[in-house]
């Protein structure tokens, strides 16, 4: 008989706490200096929604740093072969094919976060260093107003992040986290000409808020 596949987004607690300490000194003994500013926006409960600036594969190992707590990250699928992917699988990320974004992927993420879980999407998706932020699409602020809707709630923070290395994603860099204060659906809930809820209008003006979070974030640090 198989052994039985590990559901998408659970985490082997003796794998990531035992593994943790280890994490936070190969950290310290790396980089230079990891400083986090805003931390005192960041919801300690779930659910909550992380969207940050993706810059480097530094990020999500970087960006733990953020919780005690396992992050899940929505992961690129090519991430998950071999050894990298036995332990990123087991750590708590699940796949999406950024190609071709299948619904197992959304179902997964607002699984999660009916769970209370913290969920880490990164909006851009995919790397992005040639400029500071790539503009977002709706896909990304759709799957939080259907999470919300599965939930019966509106009131799921997503918590914009800057992220930025000096001089760059290399060893002995200087990094900065800047945590901006979260961001909910329904600031920016639109109607039509019916005074009825538009679901595109509100994601594309939620999608540029967190954009805009995102890229004030970058301003504050590199001032």
């Amino acid at each position: 008989m198989e052994p039985q596949a590990l559901p998408l987004g659970r985490v082997q607690p003796w794998l990531y706490y035992g593994l943790l300490p280890w994490h936070r000194l190969f950290l310290s003994l790396y980089f230079r200096q990891i400083e986090i500013q805003g931390f005192e926006h960041l919801p300690v409960n779930g659910p909550v929604v992380l969207a940050p600036k993706h810059f480097s594969r530094w990020d999500p190992v970087v960006l733990e740093m953020l919780s005690l707590e396992p992050l899940r990250f929505m992961t690129n699928a090519n991430q998950f072969d071999g050894v990298q992917g036995w332990f990123i699988r087991r750590l708590g990320a699940f796949p999406v094919d950024l190609a071709r974004p299948q619904v197992s992927s959304f179902r997964t993420a607002i699984a999660l976060l009916q769970a209370g879980k913290k969920v880490v999407l990164f909006p851009e998706g995919g790397i992005v260093q040639d400029q500071p932020v790539r503009s977002l699409k709706p896909g990304f602020a759709r799957l939080i107003l259907q999470a919300e809707a599965t939930l019966g709630t509106d009131t799921i923070p997503v918590v914009p992040i800057a992220i930025h290395y000096n001089p760059h994603d290399q060893r002995r860099a200087a990094i900065t986290i800047h945590i901006s204060p979260p961001l909910y659906a329904s600031q920016f809930r639109q109607v039509d000409e019916m005074q009825k809820s538009d679901e595109k209008q509100t994601a594309q003006a939620f999608a540029q808020a967190v954009e805009q979070g995102i890229l004030q974030g970058l301003e504050k640090i590199r001032k």
